[in-house]
């Protein structure tokens, strides 16, 4: 069989980061009005509305799929849906974005160190060198280019939920890899992120029970909307797409660009000042993200008909 490109699937990851991270700036905003179980909630609300006509050509196929391997979908709804994102957003309600866009940048490590542990996959030498340089490329800008804020920065409760939240979505993108076959993207999408919304949702009716129903205005449904629509429904589709094409660890190494973006967004949207850190850590981030990228094209170029990072049959 042809070697097929790659490029589809770095353009997918792309634009991936840069919708997670312009989730990271709306999300913050209305954290402020809507509590993280409700946001996360309705955010994957919309995601089953706008997948249901596609579930529903398949659901034939969904009913057998659930009779024979729900455990399979129920392990993957609970490591990448709602479960995590009310983990992450419980996060981002009580600490600071610098604090999160470091950790974010520990994904692509945690991807390395679990597909090491799980399917003895070692690194490559250019592999290490890229997450290094995109590591390195992270810390410049949530440390704002002072190694002073750096060392200043002061571990809670809330930030080692965080790196909780990291952890969890890593293990999912290496189980992502493996993810059962039998249904579309759409549908498999449908059937994740409907078991993930049922795992909450008795969490979110305790929620409600405590805090009421959060206050809904037209800024808050154009938030949610834009949340669902595309840094949920969108980069879901993306992200699947290209870890199927280039394996968890490669694609794990576009969440670098997350912080990136959310920087970039947070500049245009917020009136943040773009400073000269801001675009060091770009070149770093993107530099060590394209080393890692070069090394796929390598194995592509050679024809290898197995990807090294993908698990055993």
């Amino acid at each position: 069989m042809p070697v097929r490109s790659p490029g589809a699937a770095y353009a997918a990851l792309l634009v991936t980061a840069a919708l997670w991270g312009s989730n990271a700036v709306v999300a913050r905003g209305l954290l402020d009005t809507v509590t993280p179980a409700q946001l996360a909630f309705v955010r994957w609300l919309v995601v089953l509305a706008c997948l249901a006509p596609f579930a529903w050509i398949e659901r034939r196929a969904i009913a057998v799929e659930l009779n024979a391997r729900l455990r399979d979908y129920l392990v993957i709804a609970v490591l990448g849906f709602a479960p995590q994102t009310l983990l992450s957003y419980t996060a981002l309600a009580h600490t600071t974005a610098l604090v999160v866009g470091l950790l974010n940048s520990a994904i692509p490590v945690l991807i390395v160190a679990i597909a090491a542990v799980l399917y003895a996959r070692r690194p490559r030498r250019l592999e290490a060198l890229g997450l290094a340089t995109s590591c390195v490329g992270v810390l410049v800008i949530v440390a704002q280019g002072s190694m002073v804020t750096l060392l200043a920065l002061r571990i809670n409760a809330a930030d080692v939920l965080a790196l909780g939240a990291m952890f969890v979505w890593a293990l999912y993108t290496v189980r992502l890899a493996t993810r059962p076959r039998a249904l579309s993207l759409p549908s498999f999408t449908f059937v994740a992120a409907l078991l993930g919304v049922l795992a909450i949702a008795p969490i979110t009716v305790a929620d409600v029970a405590m805090h009421g129903v959060s206050k809904v205005d037209s800024r808050t449904l154009a938030g949610v909307a834009y949340i669902g629509l595309l840094p949920s429904l969108a980069a879901t589709l993306l992200w699947t797409f290209g870890v199927a094409r280039l394996g968890a660890v490669r694609a794990g190494v576009f969440t670098h660009l997350v912080p990136v973006f959310a920087a970039l967004f947070a500049v245009t949207f917020l009136g943040e000042t773009l400073r000269a850190y801001h675009a060091l850590g770009f070149v770093l981030v993107a530099g060590g993200a394209l080393v890692c990228c070069l090394v796929e094209s390598r194995m592509l170029s050679s024809k290898v008909p197995r990807r090294a990072d993908a698990p055993p049959s």
